[in-house]
């Protein structure tokens, strides 16, 4: 389109300071309307393509998407070819149209630079005439977006703590450690966390430079956590990580944990009492669940009577039983030898 003219513009032309016009008595004719190709003006930016994406996930390589032409008639078939240049090197097409999926051009490692700038432009080719987005320029530093954060976990760091509140560390991961494990790239991270009865009330920590930080002095609620991250040097955002449901319990009070304590001492004394006693009585207690076998013994019989040995005594106490005899004694005979009588034997014999 033609520039519109300004009366500014005009006067400046002519001459005429703007501050006089009013002692002047003139006429201002209307300005021809701008000349503008008709269909640009209807479709607007949509009528030729647009670059309107550009990513590098590691500054290894990276990737830029447009928007097509969207002006076409039925049946008007349009091609679409990605030009670049790097500094004032000569233009060069898209190296890979395939991996970013549609409408996109991907640039490998042999192709990406660092600290170098790219101005791309797309043109759309159609039967009648060719379409050409505007330059868009970029240095792969400043297009750099990481992957989301995952693995967002909480620990809460003081169970039953003071007044002030619960401490809760909240720890994540990177997902692909390889991106920044050469230094190339350093992240970056903010962490937002909100109770979940005040969807608007977010509250920010950042930035954040290790994938931890501990939240201090936390009321007794439930609440929402997510964290995203960013390359230092650049200015795009990564998505925000799934959000954690984190739960302040509440803490026991002090009487509650004097009782607590209480009945647990009364219940470890009584516990040992019982063992002692236990251990004391266990005898009796063995004799009572295990009783004696008792001895064989016959009846009438005074097992004394038979310790004392009175050989007259039970007998009589046997003589009740008819298939018993007492035993019949015989007096030992003695002899009576002198020590002569030795003496002699003993010469007989030599």
């Amino acid at each position: 389109c033609m520039p519109t003219l300004s009366l500014s513009f005009i006067f400046n032309l002519t001459g005429i300071e703007l501050s006089s016009v009013s002692d002047y008595n003139f006429i201002i004719l209307p300005l021809t309307p701008p000349m503008c190709d008709s269909t640009e003006a209807a479709g607007g930016a949509t009528t030729r393509p647009h670059i309107y994406f550009c990513r590098s996930p590691n500054m290894e390589d990276f990737t830029c998407w447009w928007h097509p032409l969207s002006n076409l008639t039925d049946g008007e078939e349009v091609t679409h070819i990605l030009t670049y240049s790097k500094e004032k090197e000569a233009k060069l097409e898209c190296p890979d149209y395939v991996t970013g999926g549609p409408n996109s051009c991907h640039f490998d490692s042999s192709h990406t630079s660092v600290w170098t700038v790219y101005c791309l432009t797309v043109t759309a080719i159609t039967t009648h005439r060719n379409y050409t987005s505007q330059q868009h320029c970029l240095d792969v530093v400043e297009i750099v977006q990481m992957e989301t954060p995952v693995n967002l976990t909480h620990n809460l760091t003081d169970v039953g703590g003071d007044e002030m509140g619960h401490n809760a560390l909240i720890s994540w991961t990177y997902p692909v450690p390889a991106h920044v494990q050469y230094g190339w790239i350093t992240l970056v991270y903010e962490l937002q966390y909100r109770r979940i009865t005040e969807p608007d009330n977010w509250k920010v920590k950042y930035p954040l430079r290790e994938p931890q930080v501990e939240l201090l002095g936390l009321p007794v609620d439930d609440y929402v956590v997510r964290v995203r991250c960013r390359a230092q040097h650049s200015k795009l955002w990564s998505d925000w990580s799934a959000t954690l449901l984190m739960s302040i319990p509440p803490r026991q009070s002090a009487g509650k944990l004097l009782v607590l304590i209480l009945v647990t001492g009364v219940g470890v004394v009584a516990l040992l009492v019982i063992t002692f006693s236990i251990v004391l009585q266990s005898k009796r207690i063995k004799e009572y669940f295990l009783p004696p076998i008792p001895k064989p013994r016959i009846i009438g019989i005074d097992p004394l009577l038979l310790k004392k040995g009175n050989l007259d005594e039970i007998n009589r106490h046997f003589s009740n039983f008819h298939s018993y005899r007492p035993p019949s004694y015989c007096e030992e005979g003695w002899d009576h030898v002198s020590a002569d009588d030795l003496r002699g034997k003993k010469s007989r014999l030599n």
